[in-house]
């Protein structure tokens, strides 16, 4: 059965994307997490690679510093809930990614990226144990956009400042 993040993985590349995620779950940095769960380990590594391929559209060796802060600080938040028992592992587990993926790839940026870990968790942790992140990520709930400019009819000038009439412009075959 596949979690509800992965189909998450499955957006951009999902042959890398699972495969970053297979190899992962494998290696000894995951096996060496004591006290954290499989599952959990699986359920981090899940979402934090989706918010990678599908959020950003990188490969989690490309990422910067600020990129690794910002998902962190801004959008994991958003994903775990503050009750959540995977939420208390997540340091440890992308502590332990990050190690894994220095050992195994080449990772051009990689002293900025532990300097976007180790104050992007601090944040996550803050932002986890207050939970007032998680309620201002959600959207109000309002109307269809209404633009405010009057609607331009066929004889007014055109828009793009040509000087000719719109049906003559960028009217023509509406």
């Amino acid at each position: 059965m596949k979690s509800p993040w992965a189909a998450r993985l499955f957006g951009m590349s999902p042959a890398r994307a699972s495969l970053d995620l297979a190899a992962f779950v494998d290696s000894e940095q995951a096996r060496a997490l004591s006290g954290v769960k499989p599952a959990h380990v699986r359920t981090i590594a899940e979402i934090f690679l989706g918010l990678c391929y599908d959020d950003l559209g990188k490969a989690p060796r490309f990422l910067q510093g600020e990129e690794v802060e910002h998902l962190l600080a801004e959008i994991l938040p958003t994903r775990i809930a503050p009750g959540e028992p995977a939420g208390k592992h997540v340091a440890a587990v992308l502590t332990a990614f990050f190690e894994y993926l220095e050992l195994n790839e080449v990772v051009t940026q990689a002293f900025e990226i532990r300097r976007g870990l180790s104050t992007g968790l601090e944040a996550f942790e803050r932002a986890l144990a207050s939970g007032s992140h998680r309620e201002q990520q959600v959207r109000p709930k309002t109307g269809p956009f209404v633009h405010g400019a009057a609607k331009l009819g066929r004889n007014d000038p055109c828009s793009c400042g040509s000087g000719k009439k719109f049906k003559k412009c960028h009217g023509k075959g509406t």
